[in-house]
């Protein structure tokens, strides 16, 4: 213990000796470390922690697979989850759950909030109990029963002031009371962290929704028994479906089943981009190890001296060496002390990258796990850059040395071939990120750049969601979209306005089982399948989408009239291809009246800017009963400008009606692509950083040659060598390092391409002008990189270096 005590304060006694160096190296490590241990907590958070469940292994999600629909892991009907809940072998417990969005109103301004529908079995399947109150009952899955409603912890301190006596005090939802039976943990918002609420079944559904097989909207947990594994667990869910799509062909034909982790659904989205952030960060920290093993090589000629006399008076190689990774371990502690607040920091910044609602790692903290990580980064950088300076300086010849003339000869070979492979290694790790941050941009830039299908200047969105109370009448909801839309188009700026029930990149889904006149029908009556959208008359034109035959939906398009549709240039491809969709009919069940395809608009995005445009279909608000509730608005000027006369506008209409994300469609693309931009800005962030220390050992490893060569660099000079000569000496030296790093990190580079393709959109994981672009950029760094020890070896007086010796 004391001799480890002694190595600590020499060492700390070396290192103020070069206040210079230590502060570079720390800071260095400091960054490598930092950026590590950051991404680290990201991946500690959202792969490794455990869900905030009790044996959180056990719980998996059971899906609907409609692969027929193009969809596999499709949300359930109630009336299947019944039927699994009472045939299955496998599942301790299974609830369901279906996402809602609720008014609150007598609190102020009316407010939208997000909550879930679900069985009493639900909160019991994942094992969480509340901190005031109690659970869901089983009778209150039945219609009629008294209305309750559980609160997130967030909710009841935002709305209630966390009042320890709110049990039992109502809260007005979709206007009615609604009784307060219990307040939830705070880190338990499933099945996200939007979710705000939760409401038994029975307040929301009547008795047939929980046989309708037809209806596919709920989110089905289960819990595996004690020792029943996956596989196990889909034979007998599979079997279960088989046997529905015998009993009941007309619903459940071709509809299977599956179950998948509960864990795998909630981080799928992240895992990728974690993995090749987490490889990059690693690529960081060995560059900077390396930088950090250059400047001790470069250090360690200034000591050999020192390390002789020490083996002279009879220090072992081991002592030596252990003395030397005693300064090193030092050297990267003090980078892990550094290096952990930048990722407390760090930490604030790359949780934005976080998909928003994503259950069970909202808590992105440094916890112990990351301190641990951090701690056995340290250690292991401490002796990854420690190693090879350290057996290089214990390799003295202590007759030469000591005669104080032949330090700099006899480490020369030894250490000069490990410089240069350091610097080949940080230039290979610095090409591979370089690439992929390249191939990312420009990935983003294809993504950013493709057309929507719609115009998105001068445009305002919003949704105004209704009372399912107040307007049960489809008669009241026209009158209210009448009223809203006359005085939102009265407005000074306003060129026109519509609503929908799905605005563009908003509202993603709705789809639409359909018969088309004259052809066959599927079992149970459903011929094929498209997006369906519900407009106003005005909203086509509002939003951009274009008119490509017939016409749009207007004013004579009433209940009274024949029914009309539009569809989109994919849907009429894929039914009508050749012929025409004008003046075909199609309709949504045997008994319903047809429907006339009046139109064909242009495709749009509605899914996904990397999505395919779906086949789609437009109807009249007037002839249809579905619930409109998202506003869109063409403005001459700025479109936020006019929110704040837009809901007020609203709101004379009908006070008790939220005015929710109001966003311009500028807004509504940025955040369809958000995530995309934060993966790519962190990628380059980091290949920048890379980039960056590469240069500087490059810069490092010149610095010290032009330092060890000055006599040689002299002699050159006095037998007539011109300044150009010297400068393609020593810039031709780093510029040869640069294009051997290329070369070995060209392969590794298509390798790292092809883990990310899955990342990338509109480019080849193998752009050879992305390589060669990446190449000549690295090859510019190094150049100038290089042109620093070039020009001070160019301005070498002969005279005063051949007298350095």
């Amino acid at each position: 213990m004391t001799r480890i005590v002694d190595d600590l304060r020499h060492g700390w006694r070396m290192l103020r000796k070069t206040p210079v160096f230590t502060c570079v190296a720390v800071l260095t490590l400091a960054l490598g470390i930092g950026a590590n241990s950051a991404i680290f907590t990201l991946i500690n958070a959202a792969l490794l922690r455990p869900l905030p469940f009790p044996e959180p292994e056990r719980l998996v999600l059971v899906w609907e697979d409609t692969s027929m629909f193009g969809l596999k892991d499709s949300p359930v009907a109630m009336g299947n989850y019944m039927e699994w809940r009472a045939q299955n072998r496998v599942f301790e417990e299974m609830g369901a759950l279906e996402r809602r969005s609720f008014r609150l109103t007598g609190r102020g301004e009316a407010q939208q909030i997000a909550g879930s529908v679900v069985t009493a079995s639900l909160l019991r399947t994942l094992g969480t109990q509340p901190v005031l109150g109690r659970l869901f009952r089983e009778d209150e899955d039945r219609p009629g029963t008294p209305k309750t409603v559980l609160l997130s912890d967030g909710f009841w301190r935002r709305e209630f002031g966390g009042d320890p006596g709110i049990l039992g005090r109502t809260a007005r939802i979709n206007d009615e009371p609604y009784t307060v039976a219990g307040v939830m943990p705070s880190g338990i918002r499933f099945p996200d962290n939007l979710n705000e609420i939760w409401v038994p079944a029975g307040a929301s559904y009547d008795p047939r929704d929980f046989s309708d097989k037809g209806r596919h909207n709920a989110m089905v947990v289960a819990r595996l028994k004690p020792g029943v594994s996956l596989a196990r667990a889909n034979e007998d869910i599979g079997a279960i479906a088989r046997s529905l799509e015998r009993q009941f062909p007309d619903s459940n034909a071709k509809v299977g089943a599956f179950v998948a982790p509960l864990r795998e659904h909630l981080v799928a989205d992240l895992r990728s981009i974690l993995m090749v952030l987490a490889g990059a960060v690693g690529f960081v920290l060995l560059i900077a190890c390396a930088n950090i093993a250059n400047l001790l090589l470069s250090r360690a000629s200034n000591r050999r001296r020192e390390m002789a006399i020490r083996a002279a008076i009879g220090a072992s190689r081991s002592r030596i060496v252990r003395q030397l990774l005693t300064e090193n371990l030092l050297l990267s502690g003090g980078g892990a002390l550094c290096g952990l607040a930048i990722a407390v920091w760090g930490v604030k910044i790359l949780a934005t990258t976080l998909p928003a609602g994503i259950s069970g790692i909202s808590a992105v903290t440094v916890d112990g796990r990351v301190l641990a990580f951090t701690l056995a980064v340290s250690l292991l950088t401490g002796l990854l850059f420690g190693l090879a300076p350290a057996f290089e300086l214990t390799r003295v010849d202590l007759h030469h040395t000591l005669k104080q003339g032949g330090a700099k000869q006899a480490s020369a070979a030894g250490s000069r071939r490990i410089e240069r492979v350091l610097v080949v290694s940080e230039v290979a790790l610095a090409f591979m990120l370089a690439v992929g941050a390249a191939l990312l941009m420009q990935s983003f830039a294809q993504l950013r750049g493709t057309d929507p299908g719609f115009q998105t200047t001068g445009i305002l969105t919003m949704k105004t969601p209704l009372s399912r109370a107040q307007y049960r009448d489809q008669a009241k909801r026209s009158d209210f979209h009448r009223q809203v839309l006359e005085r939102v188009g009265a407005l000074p700026g306003v060129v026109s306005a519509g609503f929908t029930n799905g605005i563009p990149l908003v509202t993603k889904g709705d789809v639409h089982g359909f018969n088309i006149e004259g052809r066959p029908r599927l079992s149970g009556g459903v011929y094929s399948n498209a997006n369906y959208r519900v407009v106003t008359p005005n909203y086509l034109a509002t939003i951009g989408i274009p008119l490509r035959e017939g016409r749009y939906l207007d004013t004579h398009d009433t209940p009274e009239a024949p029914l009309v549709a539009l569809v989109n240039e994919a849907l009429q491809r894929k039914f009508w291809a050749g012929e025409g969709a004008l003046g075909k009919r199609f309709r949504f069940g045997s008994t319903s009246r047809w429907i006339t395809i009046v139109g064909v608009v242009r495709d749009v995005k509605q899914a996904g800017l990397d999505q395919p445009s779906r086949p789609e279909m437009y109807l009249a608000a007037a002839q249809s009963p579905t619930w409109l509730g998202e506003l869109a608005i063409r403005t001459k000027g700025n479109p936020k400008s006019l929110a704040a006369a837009v809901r007020r506008e609203i709101r004379a209409v009908d006070q008790d009606v939220p005015v929710t994300d109001v966003r311009t469609m500028e807004e509504v693309l940025d955040r369809e692509v958000f995530q995309r931009r934060a993966q790519m800005l962190l990628l380059a962030v980091f290949a920048a950083l890379a980039l960056l220390l590469a240069s500087l050992g490059i810069y490092g490893v010149l610095a010290y040659l032009v330092a060890r060569r000055t006599k040689e660099i002299g002699i050159r000079i006095a037998l007539g060598a011109s300044p150009r000569d010297v400068l393609v000496l020593v810039a031709g030296q780093g510029v040869g390092l640069s294009m051997a790093g290329i070369a070995a990190g060209a392969a590794g580079a298509l390798v790292l391409a092809q883990v990310m393709s899955k990342l990338l959109f509109g480019i080849a994981a193998t752009d050879g002008p992305t390589f060669v672009g990446v190449g000549v950029l690295l090859v510019a760094v190094a150049s100038a990189a290089s042109l620093i020890p070039a020009r001070r070896a160019m301005r070498l007086d002969p005279n005063v270096a051949l007298r350095e010796e």
